[in-house]
């Protein structure tokens, strides 16, 4: 026994030796993938897997945790023993995990996710209206497409269409291809040269070096640019000339073909600019302004003569400007009362609008367009646009959150009547083209924008009306002193502004918002909320604060408190008071406890604790006094959750969770499988409409950021992650949409059971399993055929598998009936390192996928087919086609023994790309001269494979034979052979 005990201190020398070797070898692979992903970062379009983020991560954590041993080995190298046993155990566990690392460390798929070439977006299509614009924009395409013209101004006045002629041509070059990319920028009133290299490098992915020092960044910037090849910016709605070598933009010649646009309100700004055209967008002809205006009454709508000539006498107000005549017409859709029209037309004539500097005319028609929205009601949510910066993308389940807390409509009990109210309203808006759709950048979240001459229409209101103060990206260094201006104000927002301190006690007795999101604000004095007592709604989102003061407490009236990403905030005062809160959010702050009072927010109804990595304590009994709470988020919390069996007493459990009754949405992690299954089996998460359980450190797939802005969400995930779990694992079956398995070291079975009634997978769409090195399969045959919804699966790193599905070739027999809608739906397979793995699917299977689009396999070095034909079973399989009509890429590699793809004749007619590298022992394609895709772009491969194949039909390899790329000679080939072996 003594022996047994000793036998890690007899090798820890030998050990130590090759635990330094192992790491040394880790951090060769470490540097090596840091300086591809140093070059990757200028190439723009592309930005690092997760998985990628996640295994540096995980490296700079075994070094520290190799570090830490040894300085503990030096500390007792001659005295303590057992505890010197314990750290050579660590020394072996170190070496073991130091080798896999640097195995997972290949990335045979890649380093990078390529997010897009060219434009991520297409605008929405606006239809031009009339010869004029339509000639405008053939003036300005002709200027693209002419080799000695690199830079274009184009200008007109405010309403004139600028924007809508650029978004058609964006849209018509990014889908012709002209360009390598398409890049859009808007600029807005208060653009500066910083913030303009911001939105530059954010359309190009490019994450600019954390410094003020404006020539490094533009140096990023052009080097990005130059990366791209030929591309296409504009710069849409510029106030005054910047400099482009300033900014980073390259200058546009004949060598490189890159061409410039900027659309501005100034002919002065297009020569500033050094345009080698300036284009003049007029306005439209009396005619092609009466068409717009008839079509804007709507498609059906006759008029009546007398109501026509009124008609005509309003659209001549309109002075050919399109944005006039639209929200005009739009205000008088479908209205058939010669009253009506006789009134509007004497409204239009009084509504003078004196706005220094800018157009009374146009301001006047706009004025007329808001005086007639529905209600006071959709007039007060359109001003409260007003609030936000220009150009600002607008998210509309925080804008309808706000609206809600502000009292601007009534408050309902169910927040989704609530938000059902306000999407209605924010409708009612853009069908009043008052409102525009803004782009979600990827995100599965609405935005608006209000049109810049908009925006300055309602500050002008709020000025003279409704006293909002408006100060947004501004260099105002304090809150306004005015006494009699904020004696009065009801709303002010000084979001983005350089503001650092609250340092006066403001008398604002009607104040209702403040927002003051993504300013420099560090500290507020401890007076300041004194004299606010009808304030509901305060965003201190994005900002330095580390305190709040103690007046906080006294804002009895305050409905949300918004919190989000204040990462230096370390405490919140007593909430005692604040029995009216209804949303709480601390996402993204440093608190260690919840504040004091927080048990009596019996109105609670949306709490964000997620990201709080150092929130040690959820009191018992705090969660369930939320009686009305409808959504808790709370993923990425140093407070994890877990049955009430396993907390004795400390803290809230998972049963807290379980008596929030109206509880709508919940994203939590959980601190192990029992606490996982406890919750599973309550049955709780069926009345949920959306949901994320995740359980394991730090899951490396999760992201919430589109479900924590989008109220409507009904996605429903499970992450688990990292654990010791040899068992199956407890899921939501019957309603879950997305489940991720990684890291689970002894897992063997997902499922240990078939299905029973009522037991099914059918709004599954996502299923990644990663790491899992004894699991066996994925799925039974069972569960398979409930998979009517499934749209991707990945799979990776699953040393133990053999199969995907368990037994597959029991079934595929002539008893078994496929059931059709089985995987309908699936798009993508994903297949690398699972070096057991004999096959991906039947033939049987395969032929169903019909929906299938990508299909990757990597690293399988025992797979010998791919597709396998199980036997002649039934006339489906005595087929000699499979036909797969959406498949567009095929990508095999790293598979020493691969022979077949598929035995069969595949016909593909939209197959693109199709690779296959370090597959030796491929010696067939599946095609045949009729079956060769007219879609077909590239065969990425090596001569020396090509020139090994056999063919049935020479014609099928000379057809085939152009689309070839050869990615390296054989000497190279031969090399990365060599290297893959040397790994091994």
């Amino acid at each position: 026994m003594g022996k047994k005990i000793c036998e890690p201190l007899q090798s820890l020398k030998e050990n130590e030796g090759i635990l330094d070797k192992k790491i040394e070898e880790l951090s060769c692979r470490e540097n090596d993938i840091k300086e591809d992903l140093e070059t990757g970062k200028l190439q723009s379009g592309k930005m690092p897997k997760r998985e990628v983020e996640l295994w540096l991560k995980n490296v700079q954590n075994i070094k520290d945790d190799v570090r830490d041993i040894k300085k503990k080995l030096e500390e007792v190298r001659w005295t303590h023993f057992h505890l010197r046993i314990n750290l050579a155990k660590q020394v072996e566990e170190k070496i073991k995990e130091a080798v896999e690392l640097r195995e997972n460390g290949r990335f045979q798929e890649g380093l990078f996710v390529s997010l897009f070439r060219g434009s991520t977006y297409t605008f929405p299509p606006t239809k031009l209206v009339g010869g004029t614009a339509l000639r405008n924009l053939k003036r300005i395409e002709e200027c693209l497409m002419n080799d000695q013209i690199g830079k274009i101004g184009i200008y007109g006045m405010g309403g004139v269409g600028k924007t809508t002629i650029m978004t058609n041509i964006h849209n018509n070059i990014k889908n012709a291809g002209t360009f390598d990319r398409v890049i859009w920028v808007t600029v807005s009133k208060e653009s500066n040269l910083k913030k303009l290299q911001d939105d530059v490098s954010k359309e190009l992915c490019l994450s600019l070096s954390n410094t003020e020092d404006a020539l490094r960044r533009s140096a990023e910037i052009f080097m990005a640019l130059n990366l791209i090849g030929k591309f296409l910016l504009i710069l849409d709605d510029m106030w005054r000339p910047f400099s482009l070598t300033k900014i980073g933009i390259p200058e546009p010649n004949e060598e490189n073909k890159c061409k410039i646009v900027w659309t501005t309100r100034s002919k002065k700004v297009c020569q500033g600019m050094g345009s080698e055209r300036i284009i003049e967008v007029d306005g439209l002809t009396e005619d092609e302004s009466w068409t717009l205006f008839k079509e804007k009454l709507g498609a059906n709508f006759v008029l009546s003569l007398e109501i026509e000539s009124i008609a005509k006498a309003i659209v001549k107000e309109c002075d050919g400007l399109p944005l006039a005549i639209i929200t005009i017409g739009a205000a008088l859709r479908d209205e058939d009362d010669v009253r009506i029209w006789r009134n509007a037309s004497e409204d239009l004539k009084n509504s003078s609008f004196d706005l220094e500097g800018l157009e009374n005319d146009v301001f006047s028609c706009l004025k007329f367009s808001f005086d007639h929205l529905k209600t006071q009601i959709h007039q007060h949510c359109f001003l409260y646009c007003a609030l936000y910066p220009e150009d600002y993308q607008i998210a509309c389940d925080s804008l309808i959150e706000n609206w809600i807390a502000d009292g601007i409509f009534d408050e309902v009990e169910d927040r989704e009547k609530g938000f059902d109210k306000g999407y209605t309203i924010i409708n009612d808006l853009k069908d009043a083209c008052m409102l525009e759709n803004g782009k979600h950048g990827g995100l599965d979240i609405s935005f608006v924008k209000m049109h810049d001459l908009l925006r300055d229409l309602a500050i002008a209101i709020t000025k003279k009306i409704y006293l909002f103060v408006v100060k947004v990206r501004s260099k105002v260094g304090e809150f306004p002193r005015n006494e009699n201006l904020m004696g009065d104000a009801i709303r002010v927002s000084l979001m983005y502004s350089d503001i650092k301190m609250l340092s006066c006690q403001s008398k604002c007795p009607k104040l209702s918002t403040l927002l003051l999101e993504g300013s420099r604000l560090g500290n507020i004095d401890h007076l300041f909320f004194e004299h606010m007592q009808n304030l509901r709604v305060l965003d201190l989102s994005r900002t330095c604060i580390k305190f709040l003061p103690q007046s906080l407490s006294n804002l009895v009236n305050l409905h949300a408190l918004l919190l989000r990403d204040c990462w230096k905030l370390t405490e919140v005062p007593s909430v005692v008071q604040l029995t009216e809160l209804r949303v709480l959010n601390l996402t993204g702050t440093a608190i260690r406890y919840l504040p004091d009072g927080m048990d009596g927010l019996t109105n609670l109804r949306c709490l964000g604790l997620s990201a709080t990595k150092s929130l040690e304590m959820v009191p018992i009994g705090t969660i369930s006094s939320f009686s009305h709470l409808e959504e808790l988020s709370m993923v990425e919390s140093k407070w994890k959750w877990s049955s009430n069996e396993n907390r004795n007493g400390r803290g809230a459990s998972v049963e807290d969770i379980v008596s929030l009754m109206h509880l709508k949405k919940l994203l939590v992690d959980f601190i192990d499988l029992s606490a996982l299954s406890s919750y599973v089996r309550s049955g709780h998460w069926r009345g949920l409409n959306c949901f994320v359980l995740t359980v394991g450190y730090e899951c490396a797939f999760v992201d919430v950021t589109d479900l924590q802005n989008n109220f409507y969400s009904r996605e429903r995930q499970v992450y688990v992650s990292g654990i010791d779990c040899k068992n199956s694992v407890a899921f939501p079956e019957s309603n879950l949409t997305e489940l991720v398995i990684s890291d689970l070291q002894n897992l063997s079975t997902i499922y240990m059971e078939e299905p029973t009634q009522g037991d099914n997978l059918a709004n599954l769409k996502y299923i990644h399993i990663e790491n899992c090195p004894k699991l066996r399969y994925v799925f039974s045959v069972g569960w398979l055929q409930t998979l009517q919804n499934l749209e991707c699966i990945r799979v990776s790193s699953c040393k133990a598998m053999e199969e995907m599905v368990d037994d597959l070739l029991e079934w595929e027999n002539p008893n078994t009936k496929l059931h059709v809608n089985t995987l309908a739906n699936l798009k993508y397979i994903h297949i690398s390192n699972c070096p057991k793995l004999k096959y991906v699917l039947s033939v049987g299977w395969f032929q169903t996928l019909q929906n299938l689009e990508e299909i990757s396999v990597l690293g399988c070095q025992a797979m010998e087919e791919m597709v396998v034909d199980m036997g002649d079973f039934g006339e489906a399989n005595n087929n000699i086609n499979i036909t797969l009509p959406r498949l567009e890429k095929l990508t095999l590699a790293d598979l020493p023994k691969l022979k077949s793809i598929c035995k069969k004749i595949l016909i593909c007619s939209s197959l693109e790309n199709i690779t296959a590298l370090y597959c030796p022992m491929l010696k067939m394609l599946p095609f045949s001269i009729n079956s060769i895709p007219s879609s077909l772009k590239h065969i990425l491969g090596s001569r020396r494979w090509w020139d090994s194949l056999d063919w049935d039909n020479h014609d099928t390899k000379m057809h085939l034979q152009p689309f070839l790329l050869d990615m390296f000679g054989e000497e190279e080939e031969r090399r990365g052979t060599k290297r893959k072996a040397d790994d091994s």
